[in-house]
């Protein structure tokens, strides 16, 4: 049975699916109070079961026709023969009298209020007012939302979060604390990041065009010496040479038979006579013999490796497009290469010859640009190198001339993969040279597969304190009285010359620097988490006395 509301064409009133109401009479019979009753108030059931069915008005009569529904109709055909016969229970209308009297109760319970829930509707309406009134003081204090528009765009949303948060993205100091110690208490250097080698390369299906090595005229003063006298000279300058046949050494910058160009050049870096290292270095090297040179820090094998360097190169025809380097100098650390690649420039000049410099740190595609414009000399970090060599910003084919300078410190950071890797991708009969402070298993290992009837040349003893340096050792009880120390001294140390103070964290770095500067001290500060180009600000301004101290990590 459906309820019809009623329309155009429609009567409201009750009917079943599938049957019509005929229009018969147009008047509305009225609904006596016993048919009421027959439909089964409460407590009337033995009523209705003894008088039968229920019977309906005389306006609803089935099986008649509704008038303006033949399409209606002919939509429920398929369904009146199997529904024709149902009898469908009686359903009274919503808020008729008849269900009302069917249900009394439930009508007096829907009208009637809950007094809880009229409770909880009042608490809930004024937490909802609360949290508008709330919401409405957020908006008026949030500064730089606009009105304009309902949500803040993502750039005053990012503004909004960094004033909020003023510390994020901020490396913690606590990272520090990842560095491991030694049993004396220095710092190891952390794992750098893993960089795969070159893969092999068979030199033997490779045409290499044919090169000189050998640059040496020995000088006539350095011929007519004795072997008596040669040994005597190495005595002299503390220099122990093993090998075969090795040069002879010089004395002076004449016996090396350098040209005018060059020797201008050096007279501008205000050298006087070569150091031990260079007076037997500079022979072996223009000699092109592979060599492995034993020297301390600051006894200028730096330059014992470049002036040959040059003279090889300028033996070489020029770089065509797309070639490689001449000459490749490996290191294990940016500031070293730096420092090489300044030296390579300065004397480089006298033949307009190019440097670039690349290690980790700098700008990958300015590093590029540079290889790819041409450069006869690179001085990098092995795992810089590679990474070029591998995106094919440079290749190492024209490479006559290959120096390892540290290798020992190389190898003790984990390059001693990447070292062997760049080795055996440059022609199997090039000239490398190899330095280093110390001579370990690992590095007489390295030196026998990479190297071809080596010259050794050792200065001095072999780990041996720099004799240069005088040091001075004061044991403190505790961290206070080694302040009051320093800060006793500083003044003095400071008046004779730049003071370099070395702790083990970076976290110390800081700390010490900041009560330095409290004491109105002008200073520098150095660490590993510094970029690159603030790293270079401070290492030149103590180099130029800009600022006479200068506090750093020893592993910086």
């Amino acid at each position: 049975m459906n309820w019809n509301k009623g329309g155009p064409g429609t009567k409201r009133g009750f009917g079943f699916g599938g049957f019509a109401i005929t229009p018969g009479k147009k008047e509305e019979p009225k609904l006596s109070q016993q048919s009421h009753s027959a439909f089964g108030t409460a407590g009337s059931s033995a009523a209705f079961a003894k008088s039968g069915p229920p019977q309906l008005p005389s306006f609803y009569k089935i099986g008649s026709k509704r008038a303006n529904f033949d399409e209606e109709n002919a939509y429920f055909e398929d369904e009146e023969e199997d529904s024709s016969n149902v009898e469908l229970p009686y359903i009274p209308a919503e808020n008729s009298p008849t269900r009302q009297q069917l249900h009394p109760k439930s009508a007096d319970s829907d009208s009637d209020d809950d007094p809880l829930e009229a409770f909880m509707a009042e608490d809930q309406a004024a937490r909802d007012m609360k949290r508008l009134e709330d919401k409405d003081k957020e908006k008026k204090n949030v500064k730089g939302i606009r009105d304009d528009i309902e949500e803040e765009d993502d750039q005053e949303a990012y503004f909004r979060y960094m004033a909020e948060n003023p510390t994020a993205g901020v490396v913690q100091e606590e990272e520090e604390d990842n560095l491991e110690y030694d049993s004396d208490g220095n710092p190891i250097a952390p794992s750098k990041k893993i960089i795969d080698p070159l893969p092999p390369i068979d030199h033997s299906e490779i045409e290499y065009p044919p090169f000189e090595k050998n640059f040496y005229d020995e000088h006539e003063e350095i011929t007519s010496l004795t072997p008596q006298q040669v040994v005597e000279l190495r005595h002299k300058l503390n220099l122990r040479v093993s090998g075969a046949a090795p040069p002879r050494p010089g004395s002076s910058f004449a016996h090396f038979g350098f040209d005018e160009q060059l020797m201008h050049q050096i007279r501008k870096s205000e050298y006087t006579q070569p150091t031990p290292i260079q007076c037997q270095g500079v022979p072996v090297a223009l000699s092109g013999r592979d060599m492995i040179g034993i020297a301390k820090t600051g006894s200028g094998k730096t330059a014992a490796f470049i002036w040959p360097m040059l003279i090889h190169i300028m033996d070489q025809k020029e770089l065509e497009p797309g070639d490689g380097p001449i000459a490749v100098i490996v290191c294990p650390t940016r500031e070293l290469c730096q420092q090489i690649h300044s030296e390579c420039k300065r004397f480089g000049k006298a033949y307009n010859l190019r440097s670039v410099a690349v290690y980790g740190g700098g700008s990958m595609w300015e590093q590029a640009k540079a290889l790819q414009e041409g450069a006869e000399i690179v001085v990098c970090t092995p795992g810089r190198l590679i990474d070029h060599v591998k995106k094919k910003a440079t290749n190492l084919q024209r490479v006559t001339y290959l120096v390892f300078d540290e290798a020992d410190r190389m190898f003790d950071m984990g390059f001693e993969y990447q070292v062997r890797s760049i080795a055996s991708h440059v022609r199997p009969d090039r000239q490398t040279l190899l330095f280093s402070a110390t001579f370990r298993k690992k590095i007489e290992k390295l030196a026998r597969d990479i190297l071809i009837d080596p010259i050794r040349v050792v200065q001095g003893d072999i780990g041996e304190a720099n004799e240069d340096v005088t040091q001075i050792v004061e044991i403190f009880p505790s961290g206070p009285s080694k302040w009051n120390w320093l800060t006793r001294r500083l003044v003095e140390f400071t008046s004779s010359g730049s003071v370099l103070l070395f702790v083990t964290k970076k976290a110390n770095a800081e700390e010490l620097a900041n009560n330095l500067k409290q004491e109105d001290h002008n200073l520098g500060l150095l660490h590993g988490d510094m970029d690159q180009s603030e790293r270079n600000k401070v290492i030149s301004e103590f180099k130029k006395k800009g600022i006479p101290i200068l506090v750093a990590t020893d592993v910086a």
